[in-house]
């Protein structure tokens, strides 16, 4: 009983680590999609009139991404890596996926911030070339999660989530909504796996 506890307890610390970092996740997504839309933009579209607005463009895009990788970093480090590697130690079957997030997200976003910083040389377009395959690999990690989670919990949020991720390989807006599915789901887990816990009996007073 103690160890089944202890169990569920670890899994609510997980969960809740890897809610927190989702929410970080969904806000660097916004940031960083700002910024790669102006990219494209200015690539494609735009042609902005002066020599100042075309070096003040650039600028905002790259404080924009860096903004919204650093806020991605600490959600990823300080708050999902924590939780998945927590589904690791209680599960083994979570080890693939927990190396494969940390290796494709976090340094694909480090690679993303030190692109950006280079945006005005061509190099940073290659680092942030890398940066995305990487990304690809951290993905291809939370897929695997979503749908070891699906398995565990039996809540098709994590299935959805895991397609979406799926999608969001090609079509960029698919991957906020699964970041969205995914926090929505984690909660709804923790609730779950706190209504199992044992309640401590109120102490008894004597008059």
């Amino acid at each position: 009983m103690a160890t089944h506890v202890a169990s569920k307890a670890g899994y609510i610390d997980a969960y809740k680590s890897m809610r927190e970092g989702s929410l970080y996740f969904i806000t660097a997504f916004l940031l960083v999609s700002i910024g790669a839309t102006a990219v494209l933009f200015s690539l494609f579209f735009i042609r902005p009139p002066g020599l100042g607005a075309a070096w003040a463009f650039p600028v905002v895009v790259a404080i924009l991404m860096i903004i919204g990788g650093v806020i991605g970093l600490i959600g990823l480090w300080g708050k999902f890596v924590p939780g998945v590697r927590r589904l690791a130690e209680l599960n083994p079957e979570f080890g693939t996926s927990s190396t494969l997030i940390y290796i494709g997200l976090f340094w694909g976003i480090v690679l993303m911030m030190i692109g950006a910083l280079l945006l005005l040389v061509l190099v940073g377009v290659f680092i942030m070339i890398v940066a995305a395959v990487l990304m690809i690999v951290g993905y291809a990690g939370l897929i695997m999660l979503m749908f070891k989670l699906h398995d565990v919990e039996k809540s098709g949020l994590y299935l959805a989530a895991g397609i979406l991720f799926i999608i969001s390989i090609f079509v960029s807006i698919a991957s906020f909504i699964a970041w969205i599915l995914l926090y929505v789901a984690l909660g709804e887990s923790i609730r779950k796996a706190e209504a199992m816990l044992p309640t401590t009996p109120s102490p008894v007073v004597l008059a």
